[in-house]
């Protein structure tokens, strides 16, 4: 690109890299040209395409530092106005997630505040006055992202003049290929070409043939958090052949998440793309004789189907700090995650939880409230538990279990919780990070009314009716 940046020297630590593909190559080049010409720049597209992502690598390249904000229907135009005089003064980047979720009133005061702060930039000078009549310090360095999801429920339609500020990009299809083949070959897979390709060949067969449910994704977070397990398998297991891993490691982070009448297709086209492969089942010795101890304690039947789904929770959990336990009621989600906690527990990593119903209460008594006249801020439910898992003891695990149904209004504003940034936003600018030692467990009946944004976001275990049949309450009934 034609534009100059100054190097900020900000403190980044030792982070991952994204893969650069044809389309991160566009987007960095249309971002910087958005910002020499003294404009804000907007990527738009589904979720899972690496919009935030794309937009806080190109900053770390800069060495500038980014503040992810998740919007909410919240944050009226004192926040935000608030949040852009703090970027323009400290020449940070500010990229505000989801932006087209808050309301139109205060987006078209947003647009006037954007307009005199870039407006400022475009002439050069080094203060202004802000909407509010306050002087405010000029940074030409700063930048202003909105990453959106058109289409999507509770959603808004941009107004012009917000429109005219930002420069769009269209993020639609990543090169997931060329990441799976870049990411297996950082993890020391030396057959990276063949399998990435059988890799993508899967997902693609997956997203065509198998039932299209609500809570299936083969999108690239549900890849990258499969080549995180990947890395791990084959530094704990490096003598096994690299196909022989990568089968077992796709079929076992896929499994938990399919309904019954899909698992048969899914086993057969897994079993063509590597043929001749016969896998034994990972097992967890220590763990399963835990479970079953547990069982024997808590008098359940120790019925084989579900503890498989314990153990996919455990899996899962491994990788994902969203999870999602998804089923009717009674087939046993509760104390799945009991006996799970309970288990992990005598295994040595002492589990607590903390359970609340988020759909018992308004989104302001659940994320806080902030009050229009005075401008005080009390705290909700969840954002004061939030709170209180940064302040565990180490080595204590924290599950925060959400237990209740799904629904759009609440659940988008946990979407930074979810993703990379590990941060809770909430409408008064405060930025909570996640504690390393926490999760967060959602128990709903289904999720027809979720985005596929908190789809993506989430690993799935879904419990069907039919793992606990007649038998094991036949058993129970024999028993007492």
């Amino acid at each position: 690109t034609d534009v100059d940046f100054t190097y900020q020297n900000e403190f980044l630590g030792c982070t991952e890299r994204l893969v650069i593909t044809p389309l991160t190559d566009r987007c960095y080049i249309t971002l910087a040209q958005a910002l020499g010409m003294s404009m804000g720049a907007a990527p738009a597209g589904p979720a899972g395409t690496g919009k935030t992502e794309t937009t806080k690598d190109m900053g770390k390249a800069l060495g500038k530092f980014v503040v992810v904000f998740n919007c909410s229907d919240q944050m009226d135009y004192r926040g935000l106005g608030k949040i852009y005089k703090g970027l323009a003064q400290s020449g940070s980047w500010g990229c505000f997630d989801e932006f087209n979720r808050i309301d139109l009133p205060v987006l078209s005061v947003a647009a006037q505040q954007i307009a005199i702060v870039l407006g400022c930039r475009k002439e050069r000078k080094r203060q202004f006055i802000f909407t509010d009549g306050d002087v405010v310090d000029l940074n030409p360095e700063f930048g202003l992202f909105i990453t959106m999801n058109p289409g999507y429920a509770g959603r808004q339609e941009l107004p012009e003049n917000l429109k005219m500020l930002f420069r769009t990009v269209a993020m639609m299809v990543p090169d997931r290929q060329i990441i799976i083949r870049v990411k297996l070959a950082s993890c020391g897979f030396g057959e990276n070409l063949a399998l990435a390709s059988k890799f993508y060949t899967l997902y693609k067969l997956c997203e065509e043939q198998l039932t299209k449910q609500v809570h299936y994704d083969f999108g690239l977070r549900n890849i990258l958090s499969v080549l995180r397990t990947l890395g791990q398998n084959k530094r704990d297991n490096a003598s096994d052949p690299e196909s022989k891993i990568v089968m077992r490691v796709l079929r076992d982070m896929n499994l938990s998440k399919l309904v019954d009448e899909d698992e048969p297709l899914f086993l057969s086209l897994i079993s063509d793309l590597f043929p001749a492969i016969v896998l034994d089942t990972a097992g967890y010795p220590a763990l399963e004789e835990a479970i079953s101890q547990q069982c024997t304690e808590e008098k359940l039947i120790n019925h084989q189907p579900w503890v498989l789904k314990l153990i996919q929770l455990f899996e899962t959990q491994r990788v994902r700090h969203g999870m999602m336990t998804l089923g009717p009621s009674g087939a046993g989600k509760t104390v799945c995650i009991h006996i799970l906690m309970k288990a992990m527990s005598s295994c040595g990593s002492p589990t607590k939880e903390m359970r609340m119903n988020p759909k018992a209460i308004t989104s302001p008594q659940m994320f806080g409230r902030l009050d229009v006249a005075t401008n005080d801020w009390t705290d909700g439910i969840f954002s004061t538990l939030w709170r209180k898992t940064l302040k565990t003891k180490k080595g204590e695990n924290i599950w925060l279990v959400l237990d209740g149904p799904v629904d759009a209004i609440w659940i988008e504003n946990l979407n930074s919780v979810l993703d990379d940034n590990k941060t809770l936003t909430l409408a008064n600018g405060d930025r909570i990070p996640m504690a390393p030692n926490c999760k967060i467990v959602f128990e709903p009946h289904n999720i027809d009314n979720a985005s596929p944004a908190t789809v993506s976001r989430n690993g799935m275990v879904y419990m069907s009716s039919s793992a606990l049949d007649w038998k094991p309450i036949l058993q129970v009934l024999r028993a007492s």
